[in-house]
């Protein structure tokens, strides 16, 4: 567990990486709009208050090489020229990209939920990137891309009729013109993409698709309601899906899967810890995790550790800040493996990074997405959400992970074909690992 003052900080700074998406209308009691006449000033107060924020709380003093001064001065002018909020807050982007670093950047007004569940309905379809192609990765069981008979391995054509290269042109683009690792560049392509699958509960989509075989279908699915669990919002965090997933393998190994770390996801990994007291392993994937409350990550770790267990440290203009889990009663001791690939960031690359250093366990899948550090949500003047970055991240080893992720103990990447096997290959690797492990223990 992490110190009570550390609690209180580290879920008021939230370690988290948002992914951006296509905005959505909002609905009723949504921020309002300024009226066209307050428009330049309230976009003038908004540029100010971004710029100032940086200025004064930016974690590194020299901003990562960049003159910001000079910044200021490059797009002021083209804030003030900016003929709509989507070309202004696009120029914010802009300028927050010059840092080079992940956690700046600009969302839009939260949607106030008003009944309707508008964009909530989901098909059940996750996606990777494989190949510079959006590849279905997961299927939902039971979800209308199941009964569909939709299959891990095919690959998404088209969206109502629209090439998917065609509709993900302008984030391309975009991605072109910032500096960002290849492993955020694929997350952004998967979060957008489905984030344009996704939509209001009841209504329909289209979708092409190319099979195991590449032979071309088409498949028209109604798009469900999310009926689990949400988190609670925590300041400017808007509150999220709570996924969680727990079985035991064959060769009695435990295997824990949650979608972001947020608190309800708490209590269930505890239980799940517990419940695997007497496995010989415990595999916890956090694939495609992209982070949440920092805090957590001690928690978790307190969990698998009988002494201290560093996850590294924390660097702002106030100091340092080491993070640090502490052992709980009754610790699992038995081997820990951790999946991970490239959307594993932020909280994820923290407990990644620290059960890999201190060897604690061992780390298998992909490289992590290199995208870890402390920030915070700000309303703006116009109603937008600005998250900064005000601390860095190093590793128990001191190794800066921003940029550059966690490098696996053994690196194993998924393919088409693995997934249109029906295999996971990573998963395979952890449990033979751990078999591995018990087998030369034995020997010894």
């Amino acid at each position: 567990m992490i110190r009570p003052h550390s609690i209180r900080i580290l879920l008021f700074l939230a370690i988290v990486l948002c992914w951006a998406a296509p905005a959505r209308s909002q609905s009723a009691g949504a921020a309002v709009v300024p009226r066209p006449d307050d428009a330049s000033k309230v976009r003038l107060e908004t540029f100010e208050k971004v710029w100032n924020t940086i200025n004064e709380k930016h974690y590194d003093p020299t901003f990562n090489g960049v003159d910001w001064a000079a910044v200021r001065e490059q797009y002021l002018p083209k804030a003030r020229a900016a003929r709509s909020d989507e070309d202004f807050h696009n120029v914010l982007r802009q300028m927050l990209s010059e840092l080079k670093q992940s956690h700046f950047n600009i969302f839009p007004p939260p949607v106030i939920a008003d009944g309707s569940g508008d964009g909530n309905g989901t098909v059940g379809i996750e996606i990777v990137w494989l190949d510079d192609k959006p590849v279905v990765g997961r299927v939902e069981k039971g979800s209308a891309a199941d009964k569909a008979g939709i299959r891990p391995g095919y690959i998404l054509t088209t969206i109502d009729g629209r090439a998917v290269t065609d509709v993900l042109k302008p984030l391309r683009e975009s991605l072109a013109k910032r500096t960002t690792t290849e492993m955020m560049r694929r997350v952004y392509l998967e979060r957008t993409t489905e984030a344009l699958i996704s939509g209001k509960p009841n209504s329909t989509i289209r979708v092409g698709l190319l099979d195991g075989e590449d032979r071309p279908r088409q498949s028209v699915l109604t798009r469900e309601p999310f009926t689990g669990e949400m988190s609670k919002p925590l300041g400017n965090f808007p509150k999220q899906r709570v996924i969680f997933e727990s079985r035991l393998l064959p060769g009695n190994v435990g295997y824990i899967r949650f979608n972001m770390w947020v608190v309800p996801q708490a209590a269930k990994i505890r239980a799940a810890v517990r419940e695997y007291a007497n496995a010989d392993g415990i595999i916890f994937d956090l694939r495609g995790n992209p982070g949440g409350i920092g805090g957590l990550a001690g928690g978790v770790a307190g969990l698998i550790s009988e002494k201290q267990i560093s996850l590294g440290s924390m660097t702002s203009r106030a100091g340092v800040m080491n993070l640090i889990g502490y052992p709980q009663p009754e610790p699992f001791l038995g081997r820990i493996v951790v999946l991970t690939d490239h959307g594993s960031a932020s909280t994820s690359e923290m407990f990644a990074a620290g059960i890999k250093e201190t060897g604690r366990g061992k780390v298998i899948g992909g490289r992590t997405a290199g995208a870890i550090l402390l920030s915070v949500f700000d309303p703006l003047p116009t109603g937008y959400i600005f998250q900064y970055a005000i601390s860095d991240y190093r590793s128990p080893n001191n190794v800066l992970i921003e940029g550059r992720g966690v490098e696996p103990d053994i690196k194993v990447e998924l393919t088409r074909g693995s997934l249109l096997e029906g295999r996971d290959v990573q998963l395979e690797t952890a449990l033979n690992e751990i078999t591995k492990d018990i087998s030369d223990q034995g020997r010894k």
